[in-house]
């Protein structure tokens, strides 16, 4: 039980550091579809 104690917060880290590289992916991916919005509306 104590290496599995260990493990839930290292498995918990790399879990949320995947979740924020996809969340910065997204932005981006949302900020260059907002760029090409403004050029298509002109």
């Amino acid at each position: 039980m104590r290496e599995a104690e260990r493990a839930e917060p290292e498995r918990l880290q790399r879990e949320m550091s995947e979740k924020n590289k996809r969340l910065r992916e997204l932005e981006v991916e949302r900020d260059v579809l907002k760029r090409c919005m403004v050029l298509w509306v002109k």
